[in-house]
């Protein structure tokens, strides 16, 4: 799918003569209002159009998106989810020009359009059940990976920081969201056309200074960035074997996933916009893929790359018997691509600690190896050992061979940022 969605942008970008520089002026003049007028079809200005479109792309994936691409294929990949935001532009142009053309433009001034529509009347009746898959699978989508992922991340968010309970902060945005949507379309991009550009300026404003902080590593970090894009680092996210295909992969994938280019969801939103011209819409929408992948997420990454974030290991604690995951390796083992662990590095056996530190066998933690480790019990060094099956399994035991419950143990070392 995702060779799929990437070539059609190639193919699109070459077919359409590169319609994202040449229609970038016009799409300007249109999100700044210039072609505006009440009386066309539709039920929002071009301008909130874009940014009720912009809300669902601007999020997680900016963040957290990019952070793991960078995690997993190095700064390299930037520089191919740069490109994926580029050549994204024309998909977004085509899909959103077609929502449209092909809308259905109902007595009261009220409009329908997307994906689904136009797979109807383009493809024929006999092809109905194919708009139909599409729409069940586009609802699924908007559920599992935008809203769920949306809304886990900030519940986990505020937990983890501030020690809000989750039921709390998921009853506090549903209720706020449920404001909004219960409005229609109309009120969602009256909305959303204050809080996308707030909340855009506000993060691009706080990562520029990041950038500013660091200033003398910028030429680095751009070197870096197109370097490593056609020639992976040996080690990358505290493994080996990164190569230029997961590079490419991980900053293709990520940059597809923030701007949700083919997906058909930017579509549905663009075809409430009150025009009689479908190109000009296409043009207002190949906006989207600009500001949140070439611009944010180039951003997101180039703080990551600058501030050296990508490559860091961060002191951090851990009970063995939480969810985060623990695996114990043979010392001297090399982890492979995708952070994956060789299949006869797993260790079984016992390890002997002496005041918290364990002795021949190596722990691994957000797919690095931990260093500097300290295994502790009720806040102090552990004496003891470890009884250790297939790496995962674990058996505490003090001096007098007395087991310990692994609630009580506590793995501390430096590690990568969970990725």
């Amino acid at each position: 799918m995702v060779v799929l969605l990437l070539f059609t942008g190639i193919f699109l970008t070459i077919r359409l003569g590169f319609v994202q520089i040449t229609r970038f002026g016009h799409s300007i003049k249109a999100i700044l209002g210039r072609y505006d007028n009440p009386l066309d079809p539709g039920d929002v200005p071009h301008y909130q159009a874009l940014t009720s479109a912009l809300s669902a792309t601007v999020g997680v994936g900016n963040i957290a998106g990019v952070a793991t691409a960078v995690h997993y294929g190095g700064p390299g990949s930037v520089f191919w989810l740069w490109l994926t935001g580029f050549i994204g532009m024309a998909t977004k142009f085509t899909e959103c020009t077609l929502a449209l053309k092909y809308r259905d433009v109902h007595p009261d001034g009220s409009v329908s359009g997307g994906p689904m529509y136009y797979m109807e009347k383009r493809l024929g009746r006999a092809f109905k059940w194919v708009a139909i898959v599409f729409a069940f699978c586009a609802a699924t989508s908007a559920l599992a990976t935008g809203n769920a992922i949306q809304a886990f991340t900030m519940a986990d968010s505020l937990r983890a920081d501030f020690g809000i309970p989750p039921w709390f902060s998921g009853l506090f945005s549903a209720t706020l969201v449920g404001l909004v949507i219960l409005g229609g379309i109309r009120r969602i991009g009256r909305v959303t056309s204050l809080l996308v550009p707030f909340m855009g300026v506000l993060y691009v404003g706080s990562a520029l200074v990041l950038v500013f902080l660091n200033i003398e590593r910028l030429p680095q970090a751009i070197y870096e960035i197109c370097y490593y894009a056609f020639s992976p680092p040996g080690v990358v996210g505290g493994f080996c074997g990164s190569t230029f295909v997961l590079t490419l992969t991980w900053g293709v994938k990520r940059g597809l996933f923030s701007n949700e280019a083919g997906q058909g969801s930017a579509p549905i939103a663009h075809a409430a916009a009150k025009t009689y011209e479908p190109v000009r819409e296409g043009a207002v929408a190949l906006m989207e893929p600009f500001v949140d992948t070439v611009v944010i997420c180039f951003i997101t990454g180039l703080v990551v790359v600058i501030t050296g974030a990508w490559h860091e290991k961060f002191e951090d604690s851990v009970n063995f018997a939480g969810r985060s995951a623990i695996t114990i390796v043979k010392e001297g083992t090399t982890l492979q691509t995708g952070g994956k662990i060789p299949s006869d590095a797993f260790y079984s056996g016992t390890i002997e600690v002496q005041q918290g530190v364990p002795v021949g066998a190596w722990f691994v933690r957000n797919h690095s190896i931990v260093e500097d480790v300290k295994i502790l019990v009720d806040s102090r060094h552990f004496d003891g050992t470890i009884e250790v099956k297939s790496g995962t399994d674990f058996r505490f035991f003090d001096k007098a061979n007395k087991e310990i419950s692994s609630e009580k143990m506590i793995l501390q070392g430096k590690s990568l940022l969970n990725g």
